[in-house]
């Protein structure tokens, strides 16, 4: 793959792959709040599968930039971080105190800078864990549940090949909710972000 090639995929990859979660959350959160109560656990279920997805693909392009023992572009195109890898992400950034240090990490310019402030203001990608692994081999079974004081909980549960069980619970309630949308948004804003300053340092702008 030559340099033309490469940059013609990155942008591709940026434009379609990173952007497509916040797509999806966006319009899920258009009509969530409008449409039959009865649909909201399904749509909550979709709004973190989208989540998930934008910081597994956050994940994806942190540890491609970081390493950089194999072009990007060819680092990018395999599967989205399984849990272990997600796990080592979350440990790496978490170990960072500086936005510096995380444009340090990924070898890109202050362009970035605001990403980096806002991915270390995030608080810890490893709240994210039980989604994450629930979520690892696609969509979960979706439950709504209630709790001693009668709010409904979104439960999500997945199972491997040999039989072993994980769940994640989220409540149902409308800040939580947005919350997820938000999240998909700054998720897909900082890889776009990251993914772009290499994208420019690569084409000399």
């Amino acid at each position: 793959m030559n340099v033309d090639d490469e940059l013609a995929y990155l942008r591709g990859f940026e434009q379609t792959a990173v952007t497509k979660p916040q797509i999806v959350a966006d319009n899920v959160l258009t009509g969530i709040f409008l449409t039959d109560i009865r649909y909201r656990t399904a749509l909550t279920a979709l709004l973190l599968q989208e989540a998930v997805e934008a910081g597994r693909r956050l994940a994806l392009v942190c540890i491609a930039l970081a390493g950089r023992t194999v072009p990007p572009a060819r680092a990018l195109a395999r599967p989205l971080p399984d849990f272990e890898e997600w796990q080592g992400f979350a440990e790496a950034v978490g170990g960072l105190e500086e936005p510096a240090q995380i444009l340090e990490w990924l070898h890109v310019d202050p362009s970035a800078l605001q990403s980096a402030e806002e991915m270390l203001a995030f608080g810890g990608f490893s709240r994210l864990n039980a989604a994450v692994r629930v979520l690892e081999g696609g969509p979960p079974e979706a439950l709504m549940e209630r709790d001693e004081a009668g709010t409904a909980i979104l439960v999500l549960h997945s199972y491997t090949r040999s039989g072993e069980r994980f769940e994640a619970r989220l409540p149902l309630v409308d800040d939580q909710i947005i919350a997820l949308g938000d999240m998909a948004g700054d998720f897909v804003a900082w890889t776009r972000d990251f993914l772009g300053a290499y994208l420019d340092a690569r084409s000399g702008r």
